[in-house]
């Protein structure tokens, strides 16, 4: 019998060997190219991240840096000048004349037809017998459709015509009643992009008001026809202030 450590000295010959060693070697050597590859497939996808990144990064600068506009509308500022109005005091039924003066302001479309809304103000001074002096105030939100005949280049003068719904308070008291107007407006920059210049009106109130206290008692402020007199505002583009967060 051969020893032990006779066997462990053979070194291994023949066919089997060879095609073990030979597979052995191939498993190392792709083992070695496949770890090139991975290495490369690495490095394309930390350059490929970091040009996504640099890219996120400029289109951030980007919207950052360009600003952001809104468009601020057209305005009109008007004076409601005083004129008769019939006020009816509930109880003893007399009508006393009053003459609301106030003022107010509204959105004006660049539009033939446009929506228009805005706010009002107005003091009414009530001086009889019955109630002795006294004041009561309105005040309005206007909401409602206006037109304004097309710009003609060398004329001017505009027609205006609007119909809007005056809701109001005046004291505990809400109310609403429905106002129409007709009037001129005289343009004093002619290429302006909306409309802009003075403007006199006609207004007509369709609808009583009644109003719970109106200087020491109710009263009834009865359909009634005004004036007013104002100047619209040319309306532009501003840049849009970003909330703090």
């Amino acid at each position: 019998m051969r020893s032990v450590s006779a066997l462990l000295q053979q070194q291994p010959t023949g066919p089997a060997f060879a095609n073990t060693a030979a597979s052995l070697g191939g498993i190392f050597h792709l083992s070695g190219a496949g770890r090139g590859a991975c290495k490369l497939m690495g490095k394309s996808f930390v350059l490929i991240s970091s040009f996504l990144l640099a890219a996120c990064a400029m289109d951030a600068l980007a919207a950052e840096a360009k600003p952001v506009y809104k468009w601020v509308s057209a305005n009109e500022y008007y004076f409601i000048l005083p004129t008769s109005q019939d006020l009816h005091l509930s109880g003893g039924g007399d009508t006393l004349s009053v003459k609301p003066w106030g003022f107010g302001f509204r959105a004006v479309g660049n539009e033939t037809f446009s929506k228009t809304g805005g706010l009002q103000f107005q003091s009414v001074k009530v001086d009889s017998a019955r109630t002795g002096r006294n004041t009561f105030y309105l005040w309005d939100l206007m909401l409602g459709m206006e037109y304004i005949a097309p710009k003609v280049q060398g004329k001017p003068l505009r027609f205006t015509a609007s119909a809007v719904a005056d809701l109001g308070m005046s004291d505990t008291t809400f109310y609403a009643a429905p106002v129409i107007s007709a009037g001129l407006l005289y343009t004093t920059e002619e290429y302006a992009d909306t409309p802009t210049g003075l403007t006199f009106d006609i207004y007509y109130r369709l609808t009583d008001i009644d109003l719970d206290n109106v200087g020491g008692g109710a009263g009834t402020l009865k359909p009634a026809l005004g004036f007013k007199v104002g100047y619209i505002f040319e309306g532009f583009w501003a840049v849009k202030e970003k909330k703090e967060e």
